[in-house]
């Protein structure tokens, strides 16, 4: 993985760590966001995993980077398999063409970070 791109997640990741106190202390919708987060990815008729691996896909198609990292993060520690987070990146690109494929190589290298 190149050096720039395991920058950007571990960026990402101290990011996050880093800005979500002050988010809850400064902005009154992040923590009604955090309760609809938590009850969205909550065990139901659908696992975590699959939840996760949903919203991974999503979060290619929109591109969105940050969230790409903490989903393939979250549906890691779900128990998400490799292969699982492959099937997902076809779905992807299937629904964002080329700009998902190439966001998909980005959803590659969290997945070899978070794989450490």
């Amino acid at each position: 993985m190149a050096e720039f791109v395991e920058d950007k997640i571990t960026q990402s990741i101290n990011d996050r760590k880093n800005l979500n106190s002050r988010f809850s202390k400064n902005c009154t919708t992040y923590n009604t966001f955090l309760e609809l987060e938590k009850k969205a990815f909550s065990e139901g008729n659908l696992s975590k995993k699959h939840k996760e691996l949903m919203a991974l896909a999503i979060s290619i198609v929109t591109k969105c980077e940050p969230c790409i990292e903490w989903h393939v993060q979250q549906a890691h520690l779900a128990g998400a398999t490799d292969e699982e987070v492959y099937e997902t990146i076809d779905v992807a690109i299937e629904m964002g063409g080329g700009p998902a494929a190439a966001y998909s190589r980005f959803a590659l290298n969290a997945l070899d970070f978070h794989r450490k």
